[in-house]
């Protein structure tokens, strides 16, 4: 019975979700909403000190956390400012690999600081987050960089609450 109605539940908001994605009516439109959703989330991450935890955050994985919510807004902004252009279908090639060398580049940076505060256990913990399959909509190589930036921004917010 309790399988049955996780079942349903499953369906009911899978089916929901799609939906909601196309409900949209163009590529501008859901990658607008996107972003304005997603930046009233992050803008401000919450970086509290939770109970039990000893001192404040170190300065340089909230340094580390910064940068990284100001590289995926920028990404997110070229990307959404492209495609409302008309632009980015000629210029993908250059985008994605640009997006892609900076990600890269500030997650090494990220695991370097994560090693020096953390050791070993926090940049497994930032290195090994789980990117999840699935796309919102839009260009492939921009979700997928934006998975990437999404999973690990989680683990460092995570690892930056707790030294």
């Amino acid at each position: 019975m309790a399988n049955t109605l996780l079942g349903v539940f499953l369906v009911l908001t899978l089916s929901a979700s799609s939906t909601l994605l196309m409900a949209a009516t163009t590529d501008e439109q859901s990658m607008q909403g996107i972003v304005e959703v997603e930046t009233l989330q992050t803008d401000n991450p919450s970086l509290e000190i939770p109970e039990g935890a000893t001192g404040p955050p170190d300065s340089r994985c909230i340094k580390q956390l910064k940068k990284g919510y100001a590289l995926r807004q920028r990404i997110d902004s070229e990307y959404g400012q492209s495609r409302i252009a008309g632009t980015f279908r000629n210029l993908r090639d250059e985008f994605t690999t640009r997006w892609s060398r900076d990600t890269v580049k500030w997650a090494a940076e990220t695991r370097a600081v994560l090693l020096q505060i953390g050791g070993p256990t926090a940049k497994s913990r930032f290195q090994n987050a789980h990117t999840p399959i699935g796309m919102v909509s839009g260009d492939v190589g921009w979700n997928n960089t934006r998975n990437f930036l999404r999973t690990r921004l989680a683990a460092l917010e995570s690892i930056c609450k707790r030294p």
